[in-house]
C-alpha cells in the first residue's frame, strides 16, 4: 500500500495487445507493486491518451520515477530514446513519457531487459525449477528468454553491486535442427521463409507454424489452421497426434536454443524462462510442457555436457515480474 504523500514509481508494460500499468513503491529494500490496470492498447489512439487516464484515476500521485518497456529493441538515447513496435501503432518514446508524468530521465527498455532485472527481486514461491533443483554460481550471468508473440531474449550480468542487463535479439537467430525429423521440418520452412529463426516456431505463431508443417510433411488436406491454445489443449489431451507432436518439437527445440545461450553467455548463474507460453501451460497443471525433454535437449553439447548440467534453469511463475523489473529501473539512478 502507497502511504498518503509518498512518492510512487509508475511502470508500465505495453504489449501488442494490452498495456499495463501500476504504481510501486520501495521500502527498506523491498518493492510492493499496486494491481496492474489494464488497458486494450486498440481502446487508445496514443500511448500518451491511456497514460493520462491511468494517472489521472490514480489522483495523479507524486511520482518518484518512471520506466516502461516494450516489446522491441530500443532506438536513440536519453530524450530520444523510442520503441517501434510491430503491433501496435502507439508511439513508444521517452519523450511521450516525459510529457504526460514531467519525470525528466524516465527508463525506457525492451520488455525482456525488464524482466531480467526482476530475478534478482523473485522469491522461491516465483519460480519452477526444471529438473532437479540446482543452485546457480553467486555472481556468474543470468540467461533470460520466453516465447509469446515473439521470442524473447537478454542476459543479465552483475558488476560490482549493479546489475546490467545486456538486451539483443536473440531470437532471430538461425534455428538448428538435431534429428532427421526436425531436419524435414525446417527443410519445409526454408522452402516457405528462406531464413527460419528460432522465433519462427517457438512463438504462439510458431506452434502454429509447427503444426501446419507436420500437416503438411504428413500429407493431411490442408484445413483451418488451429490457434495456439487450440493446439496446446489438443496435446494435452492426447487427441491430435499432430498437436502432440508440435508441442513436443515446441518443448525440445526451446531446451536446445536455451542451452545454446546458457553457452554462449556463461550462463551459470542460471537460465529463466518467461513469456505467456511455458509459464501458461504449467500454470494450467502438468502434462503438456515436457521438462524432461527440455532438460535432456538443454543439455545435450556434446563435450559440455557436465558443465550445461550443473546450470539451473527456471520458469518464472510470478505475472507481474516485468513490473517488478521495470519498478527497480525506476529507482536506480540514470
Amino acid at each position: 500500500m502507497i502511504l498518503p504523500g509518498e512518492a510512487s514509481l509508475l511502470v508500465a508494460d505495453i504489449g501488442g495487445t494490452n498495456a499495463r500499468f501500476a504504481l510501486a513503491v520501495a521500502r527498506d529494500g523491498v518493492i510492493e507493486l499496486s494491481q496492474p490496470t489494464i488497458f486494450q492498447t486498440a481502446d487508445y489512439a496514443r500511448l500518451d491518451l491511456a497514460l493520462t487516464r491511468f494517472l489521472d484515476e490514480a489522483g495523479r500521485p507524486a511520482l518518484a520515477g518512471v520506466a516502461a518497456c516494450a516489446a522491441g529493441p530500443v532506438q536513440g538515447e536519453g530524450g530520444a530514446a523510442h520503441i517501434a513496435m510491430t503491433n501496435c501503432p502507439w508511439d513508444v518514446t521517452a519523450a511521450t513519457l516525459t510529457s504526460v508524468t514531467g519525470m525528466a530521465k524516465p527508463r525506457l527498455m525492451n520488455d525482456f531487459a525488464a524482466l531480467a532485472l526482476s530475478i534478482p527481486a523473485l522469491t522461491e514461491r516465483d519460480l519452477h525449477s526444471v529438473g532437479p533443483l540446482r543452485k546457480g554460481v553467486a555472481g556468474a550471468p543470468v540467461g533470460i528468454l520466453g516465447a509469446g508473440t515473439g521470442l524473447g531474449v537478454s542476459t543479465l550480468v552483475f558488476d560490482g553491486g549493479r546489475d546490467i542487463v545486456v538486451a539483443g535479439e536473440g531470437g532471430h537467430v538461425d534455428l538448428a535442427p538435431s534429428d532427421a525429423r526436425e531436419a524435414l521440418v525446417l527443410q519445409h520452412l526454408q522452402g516457405i521463409y528462406g531464413h527460419v529463426s528460432v522465433e519462427r516456431v517457438l512463438s504462439g505463431p510458431g506452434l502454429v507454424t509447427l503444426y501446419g508443417a507436420l500437416a503438411a510433411l504428413s500429407g493431411a488436406a490442408a484445413g483451418p489452421s488451429p490457434s495456439p491454445a487450440e493446439i496446446a489443449a489438443r496435446a494435452r489431451a492426447g487427441t491430435c497426434p499432430l498437436s502432440v507432436e508440435a508441442v513436443r518439437l515446441f518443448c525440445g527445440w526451446l531446451g536446445a536454443v536455451a542451452g545454446d545461450l546458457a553457452l554462449t553467455v556463461g550462463a551459470r548463474g542460471g537460465i529463466y524462462i518467461g513469456g505467456g507460453i511455458v509459464p501458461g501451460w504449467l500454470a494450467a497443471g502438468p502434462g503438456l510442457f515436457d521438462e524432461t525433454l527440455f532438460r535432456a535437449r538443454f543439455e545435450a553439447k556434446g563435450r559440455f555436457d557436465a558443465y550445461l548440467a550443473d546450470i539451473p534453469v527456471f520458469v518464472i511463475g510470478r505475472t507481474d515480474a516485468a513490473l517488478l523489473g521495470l519498478a527497480r529501473a525506476a529507482q536506480a539512478p540514470l
